[in-house]
């Protein structure tokens, strides 16, 4: 049996993957090339979202297991 995470990240990615080359034919059609169409979907990844995700990963890494908060930390 199929682990159904993986099924449903399976669902994501091919979701994606239509919505990506749908946005790479349109941007084609308006005469951008394939490598700056890629270059700048990564660029815009990056930068909106993996960066953050990036910087999210290492602040809990750096937060001890023990940890309780006491609601004043900020």
């Amino acid at each position: 049996m199929r682990d159904p995470r993986n099924a449903r990240t399976d669902e994501l990615n091919a979701i994606i993957d239509t919505k990506l080359t749908a946005l790479v034919q349109e941007l084609e059609d308006a005469n951008w090339s394939v490598e700056d169409i890629a270059v700048g979907i990564q660029q815009v990844l990056s930068r909106n979202w993996l960066d953050q995700i990036e910087a999210m990963r290492r602040a809990r890494a750096a937060v001890p297991d023990n940890f309780v908060s006491d609601g004043n930390e900020g």
